[in-house]
Formats: structure tokens, sequence, C-alpha cells
């Protein structure tokens, strides 16, 4: 591979921005959103003069065939020095069988003339090395991993993107709104769209975020433990009943309590020791603080002998949910009520 990961996806906001590009790609990467913004991007460079139809092609992986591939990479681009051929979801691990004796021959001289995509969408990347068929690909292309933006960019981008629906949001809201709604860009147009339409004023609150939005899964998991943590038993229970409600599985819920609480243990040992959010950060690999401030501000209501008895709560809870038991809820409800009875209490 011709770049790290990082690097690869500078390089690639670079090219397009200069109007040039390389001669293999392999897209990849959660961050859906920008993995489609320069996809669409890189169809303007190749098609934007008005022969899309000639110099763009696109073909699905699942059924392309060595006859489709070959015909599109060999073919001359039209009133244009190149094209682009993006295909997606192509299994490099287990290619078409029409495709497979071919295939390591088309990606070892892809022409000048083309820019060939290899697109992973709903298909995972997972590089097999061991496979000659990957070595070329790694060697001959740039992979570029679309992985989630940092608040340096992503903070502007959710700023940028309200003010165009003539709406302001600070950067206190804007860390606020990445941690109800998760920090993937796909999930949060659609979410600011949403918040945008419903909030009167023109600056968007708290308040706005916590009416408006949809919490991600880690959001909701972090209010119900706090709610146990504070003593709201009642709260924490609504909070697991509208979970099941959208038909999570229970055995997922328990698993992610239980690294909720293992995250309040490891901020209790960090304010022990004398750390802060920087620490915490660097334990979880987290990219903005404020998840950080509000896990050492739950381990300050907890003992570390309370955090030691959830973690072994769950780890029962977890049994008893992979033995099949008749009734999930109740187990997980029992995981709550137990987690909240005082220290020493048993339920």
């Amino acid at each position: 591979m011709k770049k790290t990961e990082n690097g690869a996806y500078a390089k690639l906001r670079r090219d397009v921005a200069e109007g040039h590009t390389e001669n293999l790609y392999l897209f990849y990467g959660e961050e859906t959103y920008l993995k489609e913004h320069y996809k669409d991007r890189l169809v303007q460079l190749f098609g934007g003069q008005g022969f899309a139809d000639f110099n763009v092609v696109v073909l699905d992986g699942d059924g392309v065939t060595a006859d489709d591939l070959a015909d599109a990479v060999e073919s001359l681009p039209v009133m244009s020095d190149r094209k682009l051929v993006l295909v997606r979801d192509l299994n490099l691990s287990r290619p078409p069988a029409g495709l497979k004796d071919q295939l390591q021959a088309i990606l070892e001289n892809v022409p000048d003339t083309v820019c060939l995509v290899l697109y992973f969408d709903t298909l995972e990347y997972k590089p097999d090395k061991r496979l000659k068929l990957w070595q070329t690909a790694l060697k001959k292309g740039q992979a570029v991993e679309f992985s989630k933006a940092p608040p340096s960019e992503l903070y502007p981008w959710i700023q940028r993107r309200c003010s165009a629906l003539g709406k302001t949001i600070g950067r206190q809201e804007c860390e606020y709104l990445t941690f109800v709604c998760g920090s993937l860009m796909t999930n949060l147009a659609s979410e600011i769209d949403k918040i945008a339409a419903g909030t009167p004023g023109e600056a968007i609150g708290k308040r706005d975020i916590d009416r408006l939005a949809c919490r991600v899964l880690e959001a909701q998991i972090y209010q119900l433990t706090d709610c146990i943590s504070s003593g709201d038993t009642a709260a924490a229970i609504r909070t697991l009943r509208d979970l099941l409600a959208l038909r999570f599985e229970p055995v997922v819920l328990a698993g992610a309590i239980a690294r909720q609480v293992q995250k309040l243990y490891a901020a209790k040992l960090v304010l022990q020791q004398g750390m802060g959010e920087e620490k915490l950060m660097g334990l979880f690999a987290m990219r903005s603080s404020y998840p950080a401030k509000l896990l050492l501000r739950a381990a300050q209501k907890r003992s570390l002998p309370w955090l030691r008895r959830a973690l072994h709560l769950c780890a029962q809870a977890d049994v008893e949910l992979k033995s099949n038991v008749p009734d999930d809820a109740r187990v997980l409800e029992l995981l709550l009520l137990r987690m909240a009875a005082p220290e020493g209490g048993t339920l």
C-alpha cells in the first residue's frame, strides 16, 4: 500500500481538489457519508463534462464478469483524458468464478486513462495479505479508510450544516449532539435536519437536542447507568423497556451495560490515581473529551466495591441470557434492580 490509511485519505482530498487521481483505489470504512461524498466528487470529476454515460462506469461486484470489467477498463474515455470505473463490493478473496483468472492481470495493468475504484459498502473490507490478488491490489492501489472525523473537522461541519439551514450551534452543543447521536456523519446529517426543522429559535440548544434527537445505544446506556448511580431505578427500567421495545437483543443490551460499567470502573481508578480526562480518553480511544468528563463525573457517585459488584452482576446476567432463559426481559430488569440495591444488600 502506497500510504498509511490516514495519509491516503489526506492525499485523496488533495488529489481530488487538484483534479488528478491515482489509477486504483480501495474505498472502505464506517463513515459512509464521506465515502459517498468522495465517490460523488470522482463522478463529477470524470463525468462532469457532459459525457458521464461514457466516462463513468458502475459495476456490481457480485455479478461482474471478466468481459464486463475488461471492457470497462480497456475502452477509451470519450472527449476526455480519463474515465472512472467503480466496482461495488467486489470480494477479492472470493471473486466471481468467471473473473477469478483474469482479475490479477486487470489490477496489475490498469491503464493511465482509467481511475478504478473498488468500493466496499455492504461488504466488509478484510484484506488477506497472504493472497496474491490482495497483495497486487494493495501494491498497485491506494487503500483509503473513511473513518469517523475528529472533532476538529466534525464540529465545523456540524456548524456549517446548521448554518445552511438558517440555524446556529455552539461548540458545547456540538459536543453534546455527537454524544447523543454518535459521530457518524450519515446519521448526524438527518438528525441535524430534523432538529433544525423543529427548533423555533435561531440557536440550537441542549434542550432542542434532547427534545428532537434520537439517541444512539451508547448514549441511552449511559443514561440508564447514570439513573442507577443517581438512585432513579424507575427511570432506568423505563429506558430499558424502551430499548427492548426497539427490538434490541437482550444479550446485546447486557453487553452494552457491562461495557459501560467497565468504563466507570476504569474512570474510578483514573480518579484514584490523580489523573483525568486525557488518561481516560487514551484508554478508550475517545475522540472527544465530553464522554470522558461524563464518565469521571458519574464515577464519583460510586465506590470501587459497588463497581466490582456491578461487574459481577453483569457477568451473571450474561450467563443467564446465554442459557436460553424463558424471560430475557426479566433477567435484565433484575440486573438493574440488583445493581441499584444498597452496597452490601441483596435482592
